[in-house]
């Protein structure tokens, strides 16, 4: 580890919609991978998980019998906050109303447990949106504790509750520093000039030399989509028929819907296993549909990242291509651009160079202090 980072720190990292232990990897399960690796004393806490959670498909359900109390998995000790209720964004804007007045309450529901995971931090890492509820609590328990949040969406693009800005902002001294996924975001944080920085994307080579088999044997050209983020069928729905040599999978989209054939819709795997698929498919898809602020997304995508790693086309909307020459881009509401994409992916098999990346623990010790690694410092 990095003389600046001393070993042994303890990182929390706390998040509201992520748990270590379920199947779907973002980037913060990553992260978290690396600073254990780097040798740091990591903790992951889980909230806004209750009876609720049932009626929204939440990925975290199989863990209901195991919250509320501390499991150590891989060497992080996990913790899932199950309550009676929870707190929700909502499209009326009189229920947002109500629930903003619970939040703060939400936030301060006894936990000893929480409350000593926090204390004894070194770093606390909080993942962008609800989780940002708790900085006050964090500073209360553990005045000392560096505060990082580190922001993989934005807040309208994930709908996020309106309370959830006007604390963030509101108590943004308690925050040490901002680590952006996308240059793209910094506008949604002008309250924190001259403490923003920008998270890179790492890979663990390891998991990524010793992928499965290939998936695909005996089935000639293969597309595949990974992910649930904003995920648009219609666009499968409208290429899909058109490309019948191609056989489109879908991986953990959560949802289902009428498709052709020639389209295998997969359940939501663990993110050692969608590996195979992605190393050896022929294109990668990334079919976000349209919402606030999405440009983001060509600089913040995981799954894009991956495909690159591995070499592959990418079909992505326009908002979402940036400067990368390996993606096709098309408008989101029109399926000759949708199939026009798709050719020209198709014709760029095998020639698409791929990209390096940093290790997860070198990302991981840039959140932790991104002032010591030059080029990292963005400007409002």
């Amino acid at each position: 580890m990095s003389a600046s980072v001393p070993h042994g720190s303890r990182v929390v990292f706390l998040s509201a919609y992520h748990d270590y232990r379920t199947a779907k990897r973002a980037s913060i399960h990553q992260v978290a991978d690396g600073l254990m690796e780097a040798g740091c004393d990591v903790s992951f806490i889980s909230t806004r998980f209750s009876r609720l959670s049932k009626r929204t498909a939440d990925s975290r359900m199989f863990l209901w019998d195991r919250a509320n109390r501390i499991e150590v998995v891989n060497g992080i000790k996990c913790y899932l906050w199950r309550t009676e209720l929870h707190p929700f964004q909502s499209e009326r804007r009189w229920l947002n109303a109500l629930t903003a007045r619970v939040y703060p309450a939400y936030a301060a529901l006894p936990n000893a447990k929480f409350d000593q995971m926090l204390s004894t931090a070194d770093f606390v890492i909080i993942e962008s949106s609800v989780a940002a509820i708790y900085l006050r609590r964090i500073k209360r328990v553990n005045p000392t504790a560096k505060i990082i949040y580190y922001a993989t969406d934005r807040l309208d693009t994930v709908g996020a509750h309106p309370f959830i800005r006007y604390r963030l902002e509101l108590d943004a001294d308690l925050i040490n520093h901002c680590s952006l996924r996308s240059p793209k975001m910094v506008s949604d944080f002008r309250w924190a000039e001259g403490r923003l920085f920008r998270a890179e994307f790492g890979i663990n080579r390891t998991e990524f030399e010793n992928v499965g088999p290939n998936p695909y044997v005996g089935s000639g050209l293969s597309a595949v989509s990974v992910g649930s983020m904003l995920f648009d069928p219609s666009f499968i729905t409208s290429v899909a028929r058109h490309f019948p040599d191609i056989h489109f999978h879908v991986i953990g989209c959560g949802t289902t819907f009428n498709a052709p054939q020639n389209v295998i819709i997969h359940p939501e795997m663990k993110f050692i296993d969608t590996l195979p698929y992605i190393k050896y498919a022929s294109i990668g898809l990334a079919p976000y549909r349209q919402a606030e602020g999405v440009e983001y997304l060509a600089e913040s995508s995981l799954k894009m990242a991956q495909y690159e790693y591995f070499g592959l086309p990418t079909v992505c909307p326009t908002f979402a291509v940036g400067d990368a020459k390996s993606r096709f881009g098309y408008q989101t509401d029109n399926a000759g651009s949708m199939v026009a994409a798709m050719s020209a992916a198709r014709v760029a098999i095998g020639t698409i160079e791929k990209r390096e990346f940093l290790s997860w623990r070198e990302v991981g010790e840039r959140i932790l202090q991104p002032e010591l690694f030059p080029g990292l410092a963005l400007s409002n």
